[in-house]
C-alpha cells in the first residue's frame, strides 16, 4: 500500500456549478440595478438644472420690467416663452418691495413623478414714492 496511488476528482460538483451562478447572478442583479438607479438619478439632476436654469431666466426677465407694471402686480401670474411656462406669484412688501416667486417643474425619475424647484427674490425699487 505504500506506492499505491489516490485518484484525485478534478472538476466542480452539480452543488458547487449551481451556488456559484447563483451567487454571480445575484452580484450582476447588483450592478444592473446600481447602474440604473444612478442612470435615473442623472437623468432627475439634469431635469432639475434645467428647471433652475428656467426659473432663473424668468426672474430675470421679469426684473427687467417696470416696477408698477402688470406683471409684478399682487398676485398669480403665468410667466411664457418660446422654450417653458412658468407660474408665479408677486406679494408686495410695502410700497418699494414686492417678493417674486417662480415656480418650475421638472420630471423627476428617482420618486417616478413631478417635483418642483421655488426660486424667490425681492425686488425693490429705487424710486421712493
Amino acid at each position: 500500500m505504500i506506492g499505491q496511488r489516490y485518484k484525485t476528482k478534478d472538476g466542480f460538483t452539480l452543488v458547487e456549478s449551481v451556488l456559484s451562478a447563483l451567487v454571480l447572478g445575484i452580484a450582476l442583479g447588483a450592478c444592473i440595478l446600481s447602474f440604473s438607479m444612478g442612470m435615473r438619478m442623472v437623468n432627475t439632476s439634469g431635469n432639475q438644472v434645467i428647471a433652475i436654469h428656467s426659473a432663473r431666466d424668468a426672474l430675470e426677465s421679469l426684473r427687467t420690467n417696470s416696477f408698477t407694471s402688470t406683471a409684478l402686480s399682487a398676485g398669480s401670474h403665468t410667466f411664457s416663452n418660446a422654450y417653458f411656462t412658468a407660474p408665479y406669484t408677486v406679494t408686495s412688501l410695502d410700497a418699494c418691495n414686492k417678493t417674486v416667486a417662480v415656480s418650475m417643474p421638472y420630471l423627476n425619475k428617482i420618486h417616478r413623478g413631478s417635483s418642483t424647484n421655488v426660486l424667490t427674490t425681492v425686488l425693490s425699487s429705487t424710486l421712493h414714492p
